[in-house]
């Protein structure tokens, strides 16, 4: 090769690796710049050929495309080429290879190599958030949905198929209230890492969003396989782990979906979806699989949430009164304000029927809101009743909603005194952490409203964590009167919280009385108030007469007399 300014100082003092290259690859000539880029010198970089120092993955295509450029089918190329550091770290370089016209001479080219490395991580970086959860590390729902697809493409053998596992972590929104959003992606990252660890080689984990994980198996022989992997991802999930001090056991609720001819990745998740939703009614931690009445189940629920919203907008939703007594008189000493949706097709339709459906469309706070304003202006129109009248609230009241403002808001639009309204709160709600909900639960306390838990006992709290709040009351779960006089638990959880209440000086009632066996019980045990059918059911305001000195009766007797209050 005759002298070029290739070179010269152009050549050596070129910021740009360049190289010159024989018919095998090999490297006629190196500058500093090539030799600085691998880590090595220009006369040692004489002793390879282009191949030795290229990635193993990249070395087959750059050799074809060096071969059609010899042939003259290329003019030039240009690639993206690992080459291999000395230390053997990958440097991501744009590599530019074209011949040099020496009539006579040997066949030599010219490459010029520019480190693109920064530029490449750049690019994988955005690649990455863009597919993958920066919280978890885990294949976010784009990717999810690009793999499932690329699954069903491949799917058609007779032994195996498809299987899409959807995971909800049950409970997890307690953990974020009572222990703060870090708290939560803590736990989150480390279910995550769980199930990893539980899945098999080759099955795709993904973080669908929140607290919702997507198991995707490539090859499920049968049910009963991607079952006892559902099982095995649930053991392990469900091992005690310390997040911000406190022992959670976190557990899975699960819904399991096959893959069908002519299946779309969205179809087939939400047909986890699905199942997954009927497992969280089922009692949670549990796993259940996919069939067409679970998708009827969720249209109906669909249809349902619609005509909820038209309900609460049309007033359909009427509120009842059930009452509570003094289990010694029977006289009727407070109410109990319930929900009910006077449905114009279905008729009375009961809470059991639609509150899960308000609290998933997070209706339940307009729902609440109609219920507090309702019960004051009963209280209003009655100011001869001496008692309370109490609202059960959701969590989803408290704190984010404002439940003093809503509160206030309904005492001074109907000018009841505070001290006549009282609240029930679940033991999960007390106990909520975030500063907008404490500000909540001491601005209601403030203005003089009682705060009873409601349904004691079938919650997950300690009662001296409970306590913590200004609780004015209880009321003790039916499910513990439905134990009554079984001389065992029964009793003894009922005479234990019946004089706690009385040493704490606190509001306490026993629901659930249904017979006259179970009243002589509570009586027995301490409790001085109760509440259920044997008492009265719930009717709405109109059949209540008050008289002037206070009492209450029934306009007629279709569920038995209220007894009046003393």
């Amino acid at each position: 090769m005759s002298e070029t300014p290739l070179y010269g100082p152009v050549f050596d003092g070129s910021p740009i690796g360049v190289a010159v290259l024989g018919a095998d690859g090999a490297i006629i000539e190196a500058n500093p710049a090539f030799a600085r880029l691998l880590g090595r010198s220009p006369m040692s970089l004489r002793t390879y050929r282009l191949r030795d120092l290229t990635h193993p993955d990249d070395v087959s295509r750059d050799e074809e495309l060096l071969a059609q450029l010899a042939d003259g089918g290329l003019p030039y190329f240009q690639a993206q080429t690992r080459l291999v550091h000395r230390t053997g770290d990958a440097v991501w370089t744009r590599l530019s290879v074209s011949p040099v016209a020496e009539p006579g001479g040997p066949a030599r080219f010219v490459a010029h190599i520019e480190d693109v490395t920064e530029v490449r991580r750049a690019k994988d970086l955005l690649e990455r958030r863009a597919l993958y959860d920066h919280l978890t590390g885990l294949a976010n729902r784009t990717l999810l949905l690009e793999q499932l697809g690329a699954a069903l493409e491949l799917r058609g053998g007779d032994t195996t198929t498809v299987a899409c596992i959807f995971l909800d972590v049950d409970h997890f929104k307690l953990v974020n209230d009572s222990l703060g959003h870090e708290a939560g992606d803590t736990l989150l990252q480390e279910i995550a890492r769980r199930i990893r660890v539980a899945v098999r080689p080759g099955d795709l984990v993904a973080r669908f969003g929140g607290d919702e994980f997507v198991v995707v198996l490539e090859a499920a022989a049968s049910v009963a396989a991607a079952e006892a992997l559902v099982t095995v991802i649930a053991a392990e999930v469900q091992a005690p782990v310390v997040v911000s001090g406190h022992e959670v056991v976190p557990t899975v609720s699960a819904g399991l979906a096959f893959a069908e001819p002519g299946v779309t990745p969205e179809t087939l998740v939400r047909n986890a979806d699905t199942a997954m939703h009927a497992a969280k009614r089922r009692g949670r931690a549990r796993v259940e699989v996919f069939s067409p009445d679970l998708r009827h189940h969720a249209l109906t629920k669909l249809s349902i949430e619609s005509e909820l919203r038209t309900a609460i907008r049309e007033g359909e939703l009427v509120v009842h009164y059930q009452p509570i007594v003094r289990l010694d008189t029977r006289e009727t000493v407070a109410f109990e304000a319930l929900v009910r949706w006077q449905h114009p097709n279905r008729g009375l339709l009961m809470p059991e029927e639609f509150i899960e459906v308000c609290e998933e469309a997070n209706l339940v706070v307009p729902l609440g809101a109609f219920v507090i304003m309702e019960t004051c202006e009963l209280l209003a129109a009655h100011p001869e009743f001496p008692g309370r009248i109490y609202v059960n609230v959701s969590t989803r009241q408290i704190g984010s909603a404002d439940l003093t403002r809503v509160v206030m808001h309904a005492l001074e639009t109907t000018g009841v005194d505070p001290s006549r309204l009282g609240l029930e709160i679940t033991e999960s709600g007390m106990l909520i952490a975030t500063q907008a909900a404490r500000t909540d639960l001491d601005g209601l306390t403030r203005l003089g409203v009682d705060l009873v838990i409601d349904d004691f006992g079938t919650g997950y709290s300690s009662l001296s964590s409970v306590l913590l709040n200004p609780v004015a009351g209880l009321k003790l779960a039916r499910e513990f009167t439905l134990r009554l006089g079984d001389r065992s638990t029964g009793d003894r959880i009922s005479g234990t919280v019946a004089q706690l209440t009385s040493n704490l000086d606190l509001y306490g009632v026993i629901e659930g009385i249904e017979s006259e066996a179970q009243r002589a019980m509570a009586i027995e045990h301490g409790w001085t108030h109760g509440q259920g059918f044997l008492f009265g059911h719930g009717v709405p305001a109109e059949r209540l007469a008050f008289s002037p000195d206070g009492h209450v009766s029934l306009t007629d007797d279709e569920h038995g007399t209220i007894p009046s209050a003393g």
